[in-house]
């Protein structure tokens, strides 16, 4: 163990409260976890997990009698979350692992920070600090990981992930963010158990690559996913090139959605069933689909206008699929540049024939449909200038 004496700053103006409070209760306590690694690096990270040897009736007994408001968010665990000015604190009893099947951890209580400092996944993740006295606990190296940007197992990699098969998708998530590289002996692990990827929820999956796809980095790692036969498993892709996303991420600020359209660009006719049972919310997996619809057509200023039109209350949307179209060499930058110029800050124009103005020429049923279809497409084209009397003229002619 290193122990190492450096006053960290921690995004929080009340969790030395907190750890005072355990402390005059008798208890010893500590930050752990990210919000740790992330100081050391100097990145704010609001989420402060705190370990204390207390029990979590104890911690809620003491914290309650401070009027602290707690409440039991994972008792089972050993966890409860504390309220204090608007910041929450998750606080967890010390936990040594008795049991782990791939999915499900059974766990004891225990006092000792390097048990529970060993049951962690890498190395980076395994720091502890004591703000009083300014102490950093170091039990497996994660500094010197930290400092040389390596993300590594704590232990035998093979056995860290047969604890927690989401720990494969942890490895290459962490490594978006503090590697420069993947480890070799941590990816060869996760390639031997990557079929057990399929044990997991797709809750628990979607939660991972949620956070792994918002990386800038994400093109590379999730290229190595692919090459290693790990990506395929967990989404339904058959084919990935980073260079497409890596060309949208240089192009604009990427929403999640466009990233995952990304992933899926080469899918025709992608269901949004399929999505839904991905656990994509139903507004996302639309967006997705929307843009999956728009890629797969020829791109020409008529297309763009309708993309526009019908994304048009929603400006960030029209900004995302015209990436989308830029990154998968579908769309010139410049004539991309020019149509968002022209388009994306103009209030979306009415279509100006409803279905009664046809009925008024003995247009009925079904074929009201087909005729807005078809003069709609007129007005796209003529850049959204014919107005009512023109189109009704137009539709007269093309009768005759």
């Amino acid at each position: 163990m290193n122990i190492i004496t450096r006053e960290l700053s921690i995004p929080s103006n009340y969790y030395k409260e907190i750890l005072s409070i355990i402390k005059l209760g008798g208890g010893v306590a500590r930050i752990v976890g990210g919000a740790v690694r992330d100081a050391i690096l100097g990145v704010v990270n609001y989420d402060i997990d705190i370990a204390t040897n207390l029990l979590p009736e104890q911690v809620t007994d003491i914290l309650s009698t401070a009027n602290i408001n707690v409440i039991p968010t994972g008792i089972k665990y050993g966890t409860v979350t504390a309220l204090l000015n608007n910041e929450k604190f998750e606080i967890t009893t010390l936990r040594k692992d008795i049991k782990c099947d791939g999915r499900h951890t059974e766990v004891i209580f225990t006092d000792d920070f390097m048990e529970d400092a060993a049951r962690r996944d890498f190395t980076i993740n395994a720091l502890s600090y004591c703000p009083f006295d300014h102490k950093i606990y170091d039990y497996f190296g994660g500094i010197d990981d930290l400092r040389e940007s390596k993300v590594i197992f704590i232990g035998q990699p093979f056995e860290r992930i047969e604890e927690d098969f989401l720990r494969i998708l942890r490895f290459f998530r962490f490594s978006c963010y503090y590697a420069r590289q993947l480890d070799r002996n941590g990816l060869d692990a996760c390639i031997k158990l990557r079929e057990n990827l399929k044990l997991l929820s797709k809750e628990r999956i979607k939660w991972e690559m949620d956070k792994l796809i918002i990386s800038d980095n994400s093109p590379d790692i999730l290229q190595q996913m692919f090459d290693n036969g790990i990506l395929q498993i967990i989404l339904p892709v058959s084919q990935f090139d980073k260079k497409y996303l890596s060309e949208a991420i240089n192009f604009g600020s990427l929403e999640s959605y466009t990233r995952y359209s990304l992933l899926f660009y080469h899918i025709k006719n992608l269901p949004l069933s399929d999505l839904l049972n991905l656990k994509f919310s139903r507004q996302i997996a639309l967006k997705i689909i929307t843009i999956l619809r728009f890629v797969n057509k020829e791109i020409n200023e008529f297309t763009l206008r309708e993309i526009w039109w019908e994304t048009a209350d929603y400006p960030d949307d029209y900004l995302q699929y015209i990436i989308t179209l830029v990154s998968l060499g579908k769309l010139n930058r410049d004539i991309a540049n020019k149509f968002l110029d022209r388009y994306q800050s103009k209030p979306r124009p009415i279509f100006p024939i409803k279905g009664h103005d046809l009925q008024k020429l003995n247009i009925h049923g079904k074929a009201i449909g087909t005729v807005i279809g078809k003069l709609k497409k007129s007005w796209i084209a003529s850049d959204f200038t014919l107005n009512k009397h023109q189109l009704l003229e137009l539709l007269e002619k093309n009768e005759n």
